[in-house]
């Protein structure tokens, strides 16, 4: 007799949405790192050598930030696509041994 196991699709559903939500609340943190964060060179004041190191390592660190927000976007992105095609394929294995088909 084969093992049967349940998958609580309801608890998937829950996991796309919250997917979806922490998608949606990355987006102003990447939107503030990526166009708010920006200092201008000047402020780092000028005629030492040191304020042109200061301003390419905020640069650097702003791009870095952006770049990590970007990928982690995409990794919940996909995660929730996937979770979703997950939740969709039980369903239908669900539908499928409640209705079998009599060919």
């Amino acid at each position: 007799m084969a093992e049967q196991f349940r998958v609580d699709l309801e608890e998937l559903d829950v996991v796309v949405r919250q997917l979806r939500r922490l998608q949606r609340d990355m987006d102003d943190p990447h939107q503030t790192v990526t166009y708010n964060a920006s200092i201008p060179t000047s402020a780092f004041g000028i005629g030492f050598a040191e304020a042109g190191r200061l301003a390419g390592a905020h640069d650097g660190m702003q791009t870095y930030m952006a770049d990590v927000l970007g990928a982690l976007q995409d990794l919940v992105h996909t995660f929730g696509e996937k979770t979703e095609a997950s939740r969709g394929a039980y369903e239908d294995q669900e539908h499928a041994a409640r209705h079998p088909r009599h060919d």
